[in-house]
């Protein structure tokens, strides 16, 4: 007979690209339940969930912005791999909570209030795309149906659950668990200053920004804000960036005389990513508001509680609910970020004011270490899912 499960997690890529659910995942496991994970294989990634977390891989994860799209017929055996792989796993480990993410996991994974407890996780607001497939709108569509159903449902933004929960009906509100990292008691040392120096920046002040990098993260008009930098200042980007996406800040750079102080310093793992920004004296978490998630993004953007935790001021967007985070929080500034202007005087205001920078470091790190870590954000989640699996 196999081993029973407590809690069985089911996310329809790996699970290292959402530091969310890893950071469920493990905290499941610490609270000594006993923990499963469905989801995909990759290339070169790293295993950072606990040993005692079983782990099973539906098929291989597709990276869109590398590879050609599978065919029809690859599409629709993934979709077979992945349905079976849920079914079996639930019938013979008998979970007795299971945790979908987004809709490409809950749309598998129907309520069944005679065989375990079901909570749907949302990393995003479930919004129509205009380009996305039958596939997807099938899956948006039937998540809907299911999550009226669901014992739990959780959001990552305060916005975006009231949003989701006026659209399809909810019967109840959600639970929100901001996109935090696991609290960090002591910050790891830098290697950025050996890496400046290297690059020829011995005392260069570095704004940094971590993540994806694209054109919803306002990296094109921080890039034209550095016309209003001090001179020795320098931009680090971490992150994955396409040549194309280069090219474009690198342009947008040079019309502010400035593009040879944009250091892109590519992809790391996560945690050393974060040692990386460490040794930063700002970071910028600029986001456009393309769509209703980026909109509604003030809980969900992981750079913005990342920047605390290693008490690193920040300069953010004026977004719905960020104030509330950051300036009330004393650690930081919201500006328009369509004003290329407003960010740069911003930026060398913070840059030539290291009194103020300093008190917005400590602000940042009481935040973290008191209540935006995923420990605080997740202790009630964390709660109903040990009553439900008692």
């Amino acid at each position: 007979m196999s081993l029973p499960l407590d809690v069985l997690l089911v996310l329809r890529a790996y699970t290292e690209l959402y530091p969310p659910t890893v950071n469920q995942a493990n905290l499941l496991a610490e609270a000594g339940l006993r923990v499963g994970v469905i989801d995909l294989s990759a290339d070169g990634v790293n295993n950072t969930l606990n040993p005692a977390i079983r782990r099973f891989r539906a098929h291989r994860w597709w990276n869109s912005k590398t590879e050609a799209p599978p065919s029809l017929l690859q599409r629709l055996a993934n979709q077979y791999r992945f349905r079976q792989t849920v079914k079996t796993v639930i019938r013979e480990h008998r979970p007795k909570v299971v945790i979908a993410y987004d809709i490409l996991a809950a749309a598998f994974v129907p309520p069944q209030p005679r065989v375990h407890k079901t909570v749907y996780h949302f990393h995003e607001l479930p919004e129509p795309d205009p380009c996305e497939g039958l596939g997807t709108k099938t899956a948006r569509t039937k998540t809907a149906g299911y999550a009226r159903a669901a014992d739990l449902i959780v959001f990552s933004d305060a916005m975006r659950a009231k949003i989701y929960q006026d659209q399809i009906g909810l019967p109840a509100a959600a639970k929100i668990v901001m996109n935090c990292p696991r609290r960090i008691a002591q910050i790891a040392v830098s290697p950025l200053r050996e890496k400046l120096v290297s690059l020829g920046f011995p005392q260069a002040q570095a704004v940094c920004y971590l993540g994806s990098i694209g054109l919803d993260q306002g990296i094109l008009p921080a890039a034209a804000s550095m016309k209003y930098w001090p001179a020795d200042s320098v931009f680090v980007l971490v992150g994955k960036c396409s040549d194309e996406m280069r090219q474009r800040i690198l342009s947008r750079a040079a019309e502010a005389n400035a593009e040879k102080r944009i250091l892109f310093l590519g992809s790391h793992p996560h945690a050393e990513a974060l040692a990386l920004i460490a040794g930063g004296d700002l970071g910028l978490s600029l986001i456009q508001p393309n769509t209703e998630n980026w909109r509604h993004s003030a809980g969900a953007i992981n750079k913005r509680f990342e920047y605390m935790a290693l008490g690193l001021p920040q300069v953010s967007s004026n977004g719905p609910g960020v104030a509330e985070i950051i300036e009330q929080g004393n650690c930081g500034a919201c500006i328009d970020l369509n004003n290329p202007e407003a960010i740069g005087q911003t930026v060398r205001q913070l840059l030539e004011n290291n009194p103020q920078r300093q008190q917005f470091s400590t602000n940042a790190r009481a935040l973290h270490l008191n209540r935006y870590n995923y420990e605080t954000q997740f202790a009630e989640v964390l709660n109903w899912i040990q009553r439900a699996a008692a």
